[in-house]
């Protein structure tokens, strides 16, 4: 693109701002135009949501049982929605934890290096959730420095996952673990997508974090496609 008509079109597009108000979620985006965003989130989930999820279906259902109990939850996400109504392949996770914090109360960030995923997710999310545009360990650690609670849910899903090279993945994941570590307590969740994947068997994306969630005290949850710990006291 020519850098006159870029700036051409950027003064088009931003120049003349007077929009207010809440965001609201778009579940046309996502592939479900005809979901009722009133009603309950467990009522969404059962009846939309996990019909379409697959190989996590399980492993989601367990995150939205474990934090339903919780007083305003905070989730913490790295990697958001891609493409809209992706449902198998990705999971559409933003969009299903901005249902849940809408109907809970609650509020998610979610942290992307790619410009069209956060496009993405601000299309298909409402204003109860905060995206960055970033790389994920630089805003990890902002985020340590800044928040002042450990967070309910980390959900990490960055970094694409090479079967015929894990590893570069693998490192990105304890990276961002490294970084968020201020930010882990008493009953955090931590979910690892992609983690026992096909051919490469268990490890995937996780297999760094695995070794060093065996070092802390920590649950494992749920051990599959993904795989889900809870700190301990």
């Amino acid at each position: 693109m020519r850098p006159e008509f870029e700036q051409a079109y950027k003064h088009h597009r931003t120049g003349n701002i007077m929009d207010d108000g809440r965001m609201e979620a778009d579940p046309a985006f996502v592939g479900l135009p005809d979901l009722d965003i009133s009603r309950p989130f467990a009522t969404q989930f059962q009846t939309a949501f996990k019909p379409r999820l697959a190989r996590r279906a399980d492993s989601f259902e367990l995150m939205f049982d474990r934090l339903s109990g919780r007083r305003a939850p905070f989730i913490l996400e790295t990697g958001c929605l891609r493409v809209g109504g992706n449902w198998e392949g990705d999971g559409q996770s933003t969009f299903q934890f901005d249902s849940f914090v809408r109907d809970v109360g609650g509020s998610v960030i979610s942290i992307d290096i790619t410009p069209d995923s956060i496009e993405s997710a601000r299309r298909a999310c409402s204003g109860a959730t905060s995206l960055i545009l970033n790389d994920s360990v630089a805003a990890l650690h902002m985020l340590s420095l800044r928040c002042g609670a450990p967070v309910d849910l980390i959900y990490l899903d960055s970094f694409d996952l090479d079967h015929a090279n894990p590893m570069p993945s693998a490192i990105h994941h304890i990276m961002e673990l490294t970084a968020v570590r201020p930010l882990i307590g008493p009953d955090t969740l931590l979910c690892i997508d992609d983690y026992n994947v096909g051919d490469l068997g268990p490890g995937g994306k996780g297999l760094l974090v695995d070794r060093f969630m065996k070092t802390i005290r920590a649950e494992v949850l749920y051990d599959g496609y993904q795989k889900i710990w809870q700190v301990l006291p």
